[in-house]
């Protein structure tokens, strides 16, 4: 039987809402051995709020940040209690943990990335890793999608995210009538309808339900890539 993780109290750094569902947290004085244990985007951290038990949370920034961040979903009492936390308030941390993506699968290599909601989470990880070392990796794709216009986080950031050659699509699946004049739909079936270049050692990173993750695979197998070159984050 496995232990139970030790758990470090970590100040909170920033609270802000990036969405009426997304909140984005930050926990600053990160100890060196928590830092060190963060070595792969996609990796995770319990966080225990209270006597309750914990939740597992994926860590929204790249290792060599050197901090802590989250994009986390309101909508269960371990997240709500989270995102009700104001700066200088604490939280109990376990050391990030989790196998993560396979970054070095995906060096030299074109990388397409797949997220919806807070799956963007992890893979905003990867982003940071990929502008990092942006020469080390091929073209760099991401679809991203929601359900409504004002659900996208990070929205400046994103923006910037091209001046690094990364190329995001942005999707929404349940526009409100005149909000979005943009793509609709699910991200596999816009990748599908962009038809881009799938080279066959690209690498796919995917963050998602289990639905979409299985039409990412079917997605790209069409375009001669096979299941295994798809990746999720555990």
């Amino acid at each position: 039987m496995s232990s139970a993780p030790a758990f470090h109290v970590l100040p909170i750094a920033n609270v802000r809402e990036e969405t009426p569902e997304l909140v984005h947290l930050e926990l600053g004085d990160v100890p060196a051995a928590v830092q060190q244990a963060y070595a792969v985007p996609g990796q995770y951290v319990q966080i225990q709020e209270g006597a309750g038990k914990p939740g597992f949370f994926a860590i929204a920034c790249g290792p060599s940040k050197g901090k802590l961040e989250f994009l986390i979903k309101r909508g269960n009492p371990v997240a709500d209690a989270i995102t009700a936390k104001r700066p200088g308030q604490a939280l109990a941390v376990s050391a990030p943990a989790g196998k993560g993506y396979p970054m070095q699968e995906a060096r030299g290599k074109d990388l397409f990335l797949f997220a919806v909601g807070s799956g963007l989470t992890p893979v905003r990880a990867v982003v940071h890793e990929v502008i990092r070392e942006r020469d080390a990796y091929g073209d760099v794709k991401l679809f991203y999608g929601v359900r409504t216009a004002g659900g996208f986080p990070y929205a400046d950031e994103i923006g910037a995210w091209l001046t690094y050659r990364i190329e995001v699509t942005r999707v929404c699946s349940q526009p409100e009538p005149g909000t979005w004049q943009n793509l609709t739909g699910r991200v596999q079936d816009v990748f599908r309808q962009r038809k881009p270049h799938v080279a066959p050692d690209a690498c796919v990173f995917v963050c998602g339900m289990k639905g979409m993750v299985e039409g990412v695979k079917a997605a790209v197998q069409e375009f001669g890539l096979p299941p295994q070159r798809v990746f999720q984050n555990f």
